[in-house]
C-alpha cells in the first residue's frame, strides 16, 4: 500500500506520538508512507518514508517573513506565540493570519500534486486524517484519483481551549465522508459511530521494544534528582493538565521526588516553581525515556477530568506498563481496569494511591499478559483488515 499520513505533529519532534509509532508499522510491513509534516521544516526521504511540506522550499521561508513583517523589526510577532497545537499545525488556516487567503489555496494546490505523483494504482493508496484539516473539502477529489480515505479520530478536537472555529465545520464533514474510521477510545467510537458503519475502535498502545528496556538496569540520569521515591511523568503539560492536584500531592507528600519530563506552559512552571520536590526536566528524546522511567518508583498521569480528557486514550499509560512501573492517574474512563493502574478522584484518593502503588509489588506477568494485545502492530491490523473489507465491500 501507499499510505499518506496527515497528521498534528511534526516527523522530528521530540513527542513519539501515535501517527510515528503507525508509520514505522507501515514501513515494518514494506509500505510507502508520505509524511506530511504540518510544520515547515525540510523535508527528506529515507527509504520508503517521505517527509514532506507544500512550503518546506527555502523560496517559501522569504515569503512569509516579508509577509510578517519581520525582515524589519528583531523580534517574533504575536502571530508567532501560538499554544502547541497550533504551532503543529497548517498555520494558513487561522482565522487571523494575513495570508491566508493566498496560502491555503497554494497549500492544497502543491499537496494535490504531490498526492497525484505519490499514488500507485496497482498497490492501492489510503489517506490517514489525524486531524480535520487540511484537505478534507477535497476528498471527493481525492477519491476520484484512487484514494481510500481514514479519520483516524484521536482527540476530541473541539474541546481544546484554543481550537480552531473551522474545526466545528471541517470534522463533521470528515466524518461524513472518511471511508474508514478508526477511534482511539470508547467516547470517541461511540461518536463516530453515527457518521458510518464503517467505524472501528483503534486504542493507542505500547513500542513494547522499546520501553521494555526500561526494566533493565541503566545509569542514572545526571538531571534526575538524587532523592527515593521518584514519582514520573512524560507528554505534555497544558490546558489539560492539572496544577492544582500536582501541588496539593507535592506537598502533602514531601518526601517524593515529582519529576516531569516535556514541554510546559509558561502557567503551569509559574504556579509550581515554587515547590522544591517538583523538578521540570524539559522535553527529552524518545531514545533517553526508556533511561528515565527505569528509575521512576511510580508514574503519574495528573490530568483534570473534562471532556478532553474524558475522551483521551492516553499512549503514555501503555508506556509506563511497559516499564513494569505503577501507574496513578486521575478518573479516565479509558484506564479502568488496567493492572496496576490506580484511578483516583481526588486529591486524598491520588496521595494514597501513590503511597499504595509504593507499597505493591508490580506482578509483570500480569503487565505483560495485558499488555500482549496492546502493540502497535495489532492497532495496525485493525486498519488493514478495515481497508480489505471496505475493497471487497
Amino acid at each position: 500500500m501507499n499510505l499518506c499520513f496527515i497528521p498534528w505533529i511534526n516527523w522530528n519532534s521530540f513527542l513519539h506520538s501515535r501517527p510515528h509509532q503507525l508509520v514505522k508499522e507501515a514501513l515494518r510491513r514494506g509500505h510507502r508512507v508520505l509524511y506530511l509534516n504540518p510544520g515547515m521544516e525540510p523535508s527528506f526521504q529515507e527509504g520508503k518514508l517521505e517527509v514532506w511540506h507544500p512550503l518546506s522550499h527555502p523560496f517559501f521561508y522569504t515569503v512569509k517573513k516579508m509577509l510578517r513583517g519581520e525582515f524589519f523589526r528583531s523580534t517574533a510577532s504575536s502571530n508567532e506565540t501560538l499554544t502547541p497545537m497550533r504551532k503543529w499545525v497548517y498555520r494558513p488556516y487561522e482565522d487571523q493570519n494575513r495570508w491566508t487567503f493566498f496560502s491555503k489555496f497554494l497549500i492544497e494546490f502543491l499537496i494535490q500534486r504531490k498526492l497525484r505523483a505519490f499514488r500507485d494504482w496497482e498497490a492501492g493508496n489510503i489517506i490517514v486524517f489525524e486531524q480535520p484539516f487540511p484537505l478534507v473539502y477535497q476528498i471527493p477529489y481525492l477519491k476520484k484519483v484512487g484514494y481510500t480515505i481514514i479519520y483516524d479520530v484521536i482527540d476530541d478536537w473541539s474541546a481544546y481551549q484554543d481550537a480552531p472555529n473551522y474545526f466545528r465545520e471541517t470534522e463533521p464533514y470528515l466524518l461524513q465522508h472518511a471511508d474508514i474510521i478508526t477511534a482511539s477510545s470508547r467516547l470517541l467510537y461511540q461518536k463516530a459511530l453515527p457518521y458510518s458503519k464503517n467505524t472501528h475502535l483503534c486504542p493507542n498502545a505500547a513500542d513494547l521494544e522499546h520501553f521494555l528496556t526500561s526494566r533493565r538496569k541503566w545509569d542514572r540520569p545526571k538531571d534526575l534528582p538524587e532523592g527515593h521515591p521518584i514519582a514520573g511523568f512524560f507528554g505534555i503539560m497544558r490546558e489539560w493538565f492539572d496544577t492544582d492536584l500536582m501541588r496539593e500531592i507535592a506537598q502533602k507528600r514531601a518526601h517524593f521526588e515529582f519529576c516531569l519530563i516535556g514541554g510546559y506552559s509558561q502557567d503551569i512552571f509559574e504556579r509550581l516553581k515554587d515547590l522544591e520536590n517538583i523538578h521540570f526536566l524539559g522535553e527529552k528524546n524518545y531514545s533517553v525515556l526508556p533511561q528515565y522511567l527505569s528509575h521512576f518508583d511510580v508514574t503519574l498521569i495528573p490530568f483534570k477530568t473534562n471532556e478532553l480528557i474524558r475522551s483521551t486514550n492516553p499512549i503514555k499509560v501503555y508506556e509506563y506498563l511497559a516499564g513494569g512501573k505503577p501507574v496513578v492517574s486521575t478518573p479516565i474512563p479509558e484506564l479502568e481496569k488496567m493492572p496496576f493502574v490506580y484511578l483516583s478522584k481526588n486529591p486524598e484518593e491520588f496521595v494514597g494511591n501513590l503511597d499504595h502503588a509504593l507499597e505493591t509489588p508490580t506482578d509483570l506477568s500480569e503487565v505483560d499478559a495485558f499488555l500482549e494485545n496492546q502493540t502497535w502492530t495489532k492497532r495496525f491490523d485493525v486498519i488493514a483488515k478495515a481497508v480489505v473489507s471496505f475493497n471487497q465491500s
